[in-house]
């Protein structure tokens, strides 16, 4: 399963196993949250089945769907990084099978199998440089239609 996710492209086999044997499972049935918008983070999660969403709580307090994630999508990749609260609530669309790989875990990798965490980290890094240069794209955009229609 983890051979089509992009964090572990890099890997080989055998790495791929190594980091196989550290990822727990999690079954959620539709409509359950998988986690809540402002708890604590620390592990990064694989849609292994089914589907989930993020979902934003908004100034008024509604709910936002920002994304819907299927098979073999990650998230909760920044709070895993850094440890903070989560920014967003995820819940199951349907019954779905997650991946879970805990900080603490990967900690031991980093410590254990230093090059397998490495080639983690730059395949997280690339993904993120990639959101960040579409966001930055999008913002110009925005900030160009401003200016254009205040003219």
């Amino acid at each position: 399963m983890i051979s089509s996710v992009y964090i572990f492209e890099d890997l080989d086999a055998e790495e791929k196993k190594t980091v196989e044997g550290l990822l727990k499972s999690r079954e959620c049935t539709a409509g359950e949250e998988v986690y809540r918008e402002g708890e604590p983070g620390g592990t990064l999660n694989i849609v292994e089945s089914g589907r989930v969403s993020i979902n934003k709580t908004m100034v008024e307090g509604d709910q936002y769907c920002m994304a819907s994630l299927r098979q073999g999508e990650v998230f909760g990749v920044l709070s895993f990084l850094d440890r903070s609260r989560h920014d967003a609530t995820i819940s199951a669309e349907e019954n779905t099978k997650i991946l879970v790989f805990e900080r603490e875990a990967f900690d031991r990798l980093m410590c254990e199998q230093p090059m397998i965490a490495a080639k983690m980290l730059r395949r997280i890094a690339l993904h993120l440089s990639s959101i960040v240069k579409s966001m930055n794209s999008q913002q110009r955009d925005l900030m160009h239609m401003m200016f254009r229609k205040s003219k």
